[in-house]
This record gives structure tokens, sequence and C-alpha cells, in this order.
């Protein structure tokens, strides 16, 4: 086994020691080359420069894909207050520990990203199906080999090149599914058959303006209130479902 192997190899199976996680590594330049930068309009790169974009480690080949495990039983990890999600602060921590992890253990620079593409990000469901995690299903979204579309998704870049995953071929699990995702949707964005976004989004902003009550209390005694996402589709997919 190389030495780039190896490494490959440790990067995951320290991520995997933490409950719930999964990871992969995945070509940066498969990424960049991937069907939704592709699928950018020339409009959408402007955003892309501006000064709240994270810069990149310079000659970095390599991205360290994690997935966490979103199951439906904890709603509050997608719950949005004070700008920001419970899931994604603990992804932000996980991803910041691991690229210091891995220069103190490794010698090997490595960066955790935004989780935005316009603040530095990348496409998290073209990056997760390179690194062989999953495939991206009629529901468009991501279908985790273990635990379906019930995940949330974070990149750490890596300053080295390591050898990635690749899409699966042997995990499709919308083949033959009767899509209850598609069904599942309460304003019809797969109503040409395909995922149209704009009615989806609709709903999305209305979640924002209709927050729920966490059953938390602020330290003046006031309920806290939080959006709550739709995720209709992703509990009727039974991808993932053990």
């Amino acid at each position: 086994m190389t030495e780039n192997h190896q490494l490959a190899k440790e990067l995951i199976a320290e991520v995997e020691k933490l409950d719930g996680f999964r990871a992969g590594i995945a070509n940066v330049d498969d990424v960049l080359d991937g069907p939704s930068y592709k699928a950018k309009t020339e409009g959408d790169w402007k955003t892309d420069h501006s000064e709240s974009v994270t810069p990149w480690l310079p000659n970095a080949h390599s991205l360290l894909v994690l997935a966490m495990h979103h199951p439906k039983e904890d709603p509050w990890l997608d719950w949005f207050d004070r700008g920001n999600t419970e899931g994604n602060r603990k992804m932000t921590k996980i991803s910041e520990d691991l690229a210091t992890w891995i220069y103190e253990t490794h010698g090997v620079r490595a960066q955790a990203l935004p989780y935005h593409v316009e603040k530095g990000g990348v496409y998290l469901k073209d990056a997760a199906v390179f690194a062989g995690l999953g495939v991206v299903g009629k529901s468009n979204l991501f279908l985790d080999r273990k635990w379906g579309p019930r995940v949330r998704l974070r990149a750490v870049l890596i300053q080295d090149s390591l050898p990635a995953g690749r899409p699966p071929e042997d995990f499709q699990p919308c083949q033959g599914c009767d899509i209850p995702c598609q069904e599942a949707c309460p304003d019809d964005a797969f109503a040409t058959g395909q995922y149209y976004r704009p009615p989806c989004l609709e709903h999305l902003n209305s979640n924002r303006d209709n927050p729920i009550d966490s059953g938390q209390k602020n330290s003046e005694g006031s309920p806290i209130l939080v959006t709550d996402w739709c995720r209709r589709c992703d509990f009727a997919c039974p991808a993932g479902e053990q």
C-alpha cells in the first residue's frame, strides 16, 4: 500500500470513529468538472469572487467528504436559529478539528470549507458522489449508501493527491422504486417528472417566515423560535431504512 493510500485510509478511519459519520475521498478536479458546476449559468459565477469568499489552500487536490447521519428523530439538527443550524455548527467544529488533526498527525495541510458554494465551499452532493458515498436520486437529494437522504454533508480540502473513490455503480436505489419522495411533495415540485426548484424554495421561504417553538426558552424566559425546514421527500424515501 502506498503512503497516500495509507493516509486516505487513516483519514476515513478517523472520521468514522465518530458516531453517525461516514467519509470518503474525492478528487477536486472531478468535483469542479461535475454536473453542478457545468449547470451554473454565467451570471452565477459573479458571486464566486466577492470579498466573502474563503480562499482555498494552494495546490490542494483532494477533498475529505463527511456524511453525518440526520435521522427523523433529531429534527433539531436542522432547526435554524441565530443565523445557523446546530447540525452545521457541529459539522463546522468537526471539520476544523479534523483539519488540525491531519496537519498535526501527518504534516499535511488541510482546510475546512464553508457549507455554501458562494462562500468558498463546493457542491457537496457532487463531492459525495465522487467520493463513492452514494448517488443523487430522482428526488434531487443525495442518497447515502447507509442512511439514504437522511444525511448532512461537509468537505475538508486536503493539500495532497489522495486516491479517490468513484461514483458507485452497485448502488442504484431509485431503480424500480415507485418514487414516494415525489408523491410526498406538498408543492408539486416534481409535476413535470423532474425536480423544479422554485416551488420548493417558496415552501422553504414560508418555513422561514413561520418559525416554530423549539420547546426551549431564552435567558428572559421567552420561547426560542426556530425554522423547521420541510423534509417530506427526505422522510418518504425508503433508501437507507434499516
